[in-house]
């Protein structure tokens, strides 16, 4: 993981990878619903789209490590203030490029809930964004807390919103129980069981409400312009997708300090397969039953998949698995994810807008995931270089260092 504000400490090879693979996967995802629903199989959409849970569990796990090490050495490190600021400087400045080139550009942008009026194949519903309120709304992601302004924008960027409720809880649930007790490695779990009961809770919650609705699918409970769907986005409805990275980057802390005798490279590679078959089938057994806790069975899965990444930088030992996810093209991608993410959708506003995959087909399917993909991956790593890097570390581009000035 090459995110010099991760504040993890040490490269850990495997998981740009993942990352890289997901934002394809979610890419691919939105290409369906887009310009082939009827000619791929029912529920492949749905399954791609769980990579977004994936980056939440990864996400969890990165940002928690140097709060779980706090707790380990008794000692508070993490400065809020300092790690605040880093966790904006994550998000925004690439966000608010890429937002006003596609709204005031672009005119890529969806001015209704997505769900609501988008078309296959159409940019309906899209447009530029005028509103002075829904504008304020976007620039400062706070769209996905508004029914009536959730998924308008850049539409899938109310997952950030998320994010950025998950890095202001935080130093909230974590801070404070640095030295508050011997029993550490209990201490470290405290934040994640919280997280894992409210998310569980949260999407309790929000079938029930589903329940007492009608006319509306899951999926438009889930997205469209209602409460429901505010609470199903919201960290409260997903935060046991975020304890599942937590509980990661607590094993993560305790096998680098080697204070867990029992937990070897073998159990721990047992155990991680174990949660990503379990998470698997669990998630197949809940997908049309009890849809709202798909994603905490995709979480399970996660989990296993950041052990069998992360496990092994924790020991200092090699692994072909690790090699294999970090191949480099796909590392890459996943170094410039967010970018891609928040590029991909003007994208597919665009090719549709020009018509060039009407046809719902297989062929179009491929057609439009690689121009869309290339597109995407093409902008995201200018982004990346001119935008996103320079206010992750500082060093702007055509700006001499201070030493030279």
């Amino acid at each position: 993981m090459r995110d010099p504000n991760s504040q993890v400490g040490q490269y850990l090879g495997g998981l740009d990878g993942v990352r890289g693979a997901g934002a394809l996967a979610i890419l691919t995802t939105h290409c369906i619903v887009q310009f082939a629903p009827s000619s791929t199989p029912n529920g492949i959409a749905q399954v791609l789209g769980q990579a977004l849970t994936v980056f939440f569990a990864m996400s969890a796990m990165l940002i928690y490590t140097p709060f779980a090490r706090d707790i380990a050495r008794g000692e508070r490190r993490v400065k809020v203030g300092i790690y605040l600021r880093r966790r904006l400087l994550r998000i925004f400045p690439a966000y608010l490029v890429i937002f006003l080139i596609c709204n005031f550009v672009l005119q890529a942008v969806y001015l209704r809930n997505a769900v609501e009026v988008s078309e296959r194949a159409s940019d309906a519903g899209t447009g530029m964004l005028t509103d002075p309120g829904a504008l304020l709304l976007n620039l400062s992601l706070l769209q996905s807390f508004v029914p009536d302004h959730l998924q308008t924008g850049i539409n899938p960027s109310w997952s950030l919103t998320t994010e950025l409720t998950f890095y202001a809880s935080l130093p909230l649930l974590a801070v404070w129980l640095v030295g508050r007790s011997r029993h550490r490695l209990a201490t470290a779990l405290v934040p994640p069981a919280i997280l894992l009961v409210a998310g569980l809770a949260g999407r309790a919650w929000a079938e029930h409400l589903y329940d007492g609705m009608s006319g509306l699918s899951t999926f438009e409970a889930e997205f469209g312009a209602h409460g429901v769907a505010v609470l199903s986005r919201s960290l409260l409805g997903l935060g046991d997708t975020f304890a599942i990275g937590m509980i990661a980057a607590v094993l993560f802390v305790w096998t680098e300090r080697g204070e867990l005798a029992w937990w070897t490279r073998r159990r721990a590679t047992a155990v991680a397969w174990t949660l990503v078959v379990v998470g698997a089938v669990a998630g197949a057994l809940l997908r049309d039953v009890h849809p709202w806790f798909l994603g905490s069975a995709t979480s399970v899965a996660a989990g296993g998949v950041i052990v069998l990444m992360v496990d092994p930088g924790a020991r200092r030992e090699d692994s072909s698995l690790v090699r294999i996810a970090s191949w480099r093209p796909i590392e890459y991608i996943g170094e410039i994810s967010l970018s891609v993410y928040l590029w991909h959708y003007p994208m597919i506003i665009l090719a549709s807008r020009a018509g060039l995959f009407g046809t719902d087909s297989v062929a179009n399917l491929v057609g439009s995931a690689v121009s869309v993909a290339a597109a995407s991956i093409l902008l995201g790593a200018i982004t990346f270089a001119l935008v996103e890097r320079p206010a992750m570390t500082g060093r702007w581009p055509f700006l001499k260092s201070p030493a030279r000035q």
